[in-house]
């Protein structure tokens, strides 16, 4: 006779494999990458990091308003933790690389087998069907709550127009006043209308001299916006992507790597592991101390995701389930984390003391607000966003790698 414990685990099962089926991300190819996920997670996890420092300094008393970089070293002799979390507004930057590389993938493919580049009306519908309706209903839902709390609106409306069709930045020369973080957004899809210009590299045949080309012009990239575009002051520049087209290229360097055959080694390698670590370090160490280093931090995302893919840990630290479930979720998270840590906050907050260790005030801020985001984010992913993860122009079968076979039941790369 069943003991009813194992009827209670076996009931607590089916609901977590519930739970993981709604929240795995689904794409209309079945081409699986769960690496991929599981860097996204990295990405948004360092976002929510920074975001969440930068409110509880403010909210809690400890420190006025930190924006600039000088703001964060001013209140880096509170703790330990305000340096790594004022490294983690470069969460961006990673997100950026790995829009690059999941883009180049089907031309450089494509390229690779010398056949012709896949349908651009299939690319740009595909982009507008699966990133437009979160992003608009996004922005609408935070203008009309803050319009709802504040008392204003009509006043912001041009700058909703203007959020909506992605030109925040270059037409104020400012980030969204509707919701700050579409910034990024505005810049990807200036990198979406050119990828089928760019991705037209890998029809050289030559390996060398493809990645030399790339290499060449993620570091030229780098020294024009540390040497020119971030001493010009131009707001508008900097929020462009001649400010970050390094970093998508990076992508399309892991790309390369990744199709022929370099980051798909079945051989993990503890070796891989460090490499994994000591870019990590170095990227922190660029960030907070070393500034004229910058142009190199894209090679060393390289490395670090190099490290993720090769690595024996690593690997298998991204390929974790609910961590690849979770970077699967990383857009509507970074959509929404902010409305939703400022609001949650002023109810959490009192509860905090100035009195009270900084590193403990701040965890249990974490302890309290997390779970809440990561619920409110499932719900909004699973309505807002999931429904327009599979689209294609016609049916096709999906293919799925007998290696990701495990991994596909509970997450699929895009």
């Amino acid at each position: 006779m069943d003991h009813p414990r194992n009827h209670l685990l076996a009931a607590t099962r089916s609901k977590i494999e519930w739970l993981a089926g709604k929240l795995s991300r689904v794409t209309s190819t079945g081409e699986l990458i769960p690496e991929v996920d599981g860097l996204r997670f990295i990405a948004i996890s360092t976002v929510l990091f920074h975001h969440l420092m930068a409110m509880f300094l403010s909210n809690s008393g400890r420190n006025s308003e930190v924006r600039t970089a000088a703001e964060w070293f001013a209140a880096a002799d509170q703790s330990w933790l305000v340096i790594p979390a004022y490294c983690g507004h470069f969460g961006v930057n990673l997100f950026f690389v790995i829009s690059g590389f999941i883009l180049a993938l089907p031309f450089a493919k494509r390229a690779f087998s010398e056949k012709s580049a896949p349908d651009l009306k299939g690319y740009y519908l595909r982009r507008v069907t699966r990133i437009e309706p979160p992003y608009l209903l996004s922005l609408i839902v935070i203008f009309l709550i803050h319009w709802e709390q504040r008392g204003e609106g009509l006043q912001f409306i041009p700058n909703l127009i203007a959020s909506l069709f992605y030109s925040h930045g270059l037409i104020y020369g400012r980030e969204s006043l509707i919701s700050g973080v579409t910034w990024s957004l505005e810049i990807e899809i200036q990198f979406y209308l050119l990828v089928p210009l760019l991705v037209r590299m890998f029809r050289l045949r030559n390996a060398a001299a493809r990645r030399s080309l790339l290499v060449a012009l993620i570091v030229g990239f780098g020294l024009l916006s540390q040497w020119v575009i971030y001493p010009s002051g131009s707001a508008r520049l900097a929020l462009s992507l001649l400010n970050f087209a390094h970093y998508f290229l990076t992508g399309f360097l892991l790309a390369d790597l990744y199709l022929t055959g370099r980051l798909r080694s079945a051989d993990k390698r503890l070796r891989w592991d460090a490499v994994t670590l000591t870019a990590a370090a170095a990227i922190i160490a660029v960030l907070s101390r070393f500034g004229h280093f910058y142009f190199l931090l894209p090679l060393m995302v390289g490395l670090l995701y190099a490290g993720f893919f090769l690595g024996r840990l690593s690997n298998a630290f991204v390929r974790a389930r609910w961590i690849v479930i979770i970077g699967g979720m990383c857009y509507t998270i970074y959509l929404y984390h902010i409305l939703i840590i400022s609001n949650l906050m002023t109810k959490t907050i009192p509860l905090s003391s100035i009195t009270r260790p900084f590193n403990l005030d701040f965890a249990l801020q974490c302890l309290m607000l997390l779970p809440v985001v990561f619920a409110a984010c499932a719900f909004l992913f699973i309505f807002t966003e999931k429904p327009f993860m599979r689209w294609s122009l016609s049916p096709r079968p999906v293919k799925i790698p007998a290696e990701d076979l495990e991994v596909a039941r509970v997450s699929s790369g895009d």
